[in-house]
């Protein structure tokens, strides 16, 4: 039997994997075995046999198999299959000026891990600008940034807080980020295929602009997802409250003490080139449909369209409780 990729992790982790998705240490490789061999008797996909990758999905599943199975064919087919999706996957190479362009205005930060093991992620809404990065590959560099993390052991057991920083957001902005046909996509790819553990969803600095569009979002959130939702206003310190020791991780422009956010832009910027200067782990992923199994269909659950209606009547404004 090759080695577990399980017997790299430090006590710490090795305890918490134990505590958090119910992992037994001397059974990962058993389970990985297991994985594999559905994998190879289902003809419509095609991915790298890495053990790190695949064990984000039996983590995510709490190490149910067929829930892990039914999410990694979901990542697969929503990464090949789906139109819109599809063209989040096409990642440019490290050498892409564009890569730089996204990278050097920070939208989204990996910062760290929490004592808890908890990573966190900083989303700043106001630094996209579209008329430099069009919607399709700010969300494609949104991928490539935060796939990495998936061969990432710590963060499959630990999980990740996503700090979502409203401040300074324009019309536009808001307008491109709560597309409909976007955003509806976005979190049909969250919650049904990625095996990223989001354990917090805190937004911060919201404006009047967003309650529309938080209602919308509402729309396609699971219970659970919803119930991880942290509204804070103005408020860090709620968050701070909320999340122990998550002030050790912000840069100091948000009241943390990890160095200024320029620094963990910068180390942010380190880490994809260095990541990825050693090639594509999941570039090689396939789905054919046309071998797709009957016991293979309808893993994905149907998204509700959007009713203008709910909105109210036109040049209504309906006010969101913030709910904390």
């Amino acid at each position: 039997m090759a080695v577990s990729p399980a017997n790299s992790l430090s006590p710490f982790f090795r305890d918490l994997a134990k505590k958090q998705v119910g992992e037994k240490h001397d059974h990962v490789g058993a389970h990985l075995i297991s994985f594999k061999r559905w994998l190879a008797s289902s003809p419509h996909l095609k991915l790298p046999q890495n053990d790190v990758f695949l064990l984000s999905f039996l983590r995510y599943a709490h190490y149910e198999h067929a829930l892990a199975q039914r999410r990694i064919d979901n990542f697969c087919t929503l990464r090949c299959s789906d139109k819109l999706i599809s063209q989040w996957y096409d990642y440019p190479s490290v050498e892409d000026p564009l890569l730089d362009t996204y990278l050097n205005a920070g939208i989204f930060i990996p910062l760290g891990f929490l004592e808890s093991g908890l990573y966190v992620i900083l989303v700043r809404m106001a630094s996209w600008s579209p008329t430099e990065i069009g919607q399709v590959t700010m969300r494609t560099l949104n991928n490539m940034n935060f796939e990495r993390l998936l061969f990432d052991q710590r963060c499959q057991i630990g999980g990740f807080a996503l700090i979502i920083d409203m401040a300074h957001t324009s019309l536009e902005n808001a307008r491109q980020w709560g597309d409909i046909k976007y955003a509806k996509s976005a979190f049909k790819l969250m919650q049904e295929a990625s095996p990223g553990r989001v354990k917090h969803l805190v937004f911060y600095k919201e404006s009047k602009i967003f309650d529309f569009a938080f209602k919308l979002s509402e729309l396609w959130m699971s219970d659970k997802m919803r119930s991880r939702v942290i509204r804070v206003k103005d408020d860090i310190q709620k968050a701070f409250k909320k999340i122990p020791g998550l002030k050790e991780v912000l840069p100091e422009e948000y009241e943390g003490k990890n160095g200024t956010l320029a620094s963990c832009i910068a180390r942010c910027s380190r880490e994809v080139k260095e990541f990825y200067s050693k090639g594509y782990p999941l570039k090689d992923i396939q789905v054919d449909e046309d071998k797709r199994p009957a016991s293979a269909r309808n893993y994905i659950k149907e998204y509700k369209e959007f009713d203008a209606s709910m909105m109210g009547t036109s040049g209504t404004f309906i006010k969101i409780d913030p709910g904390d």
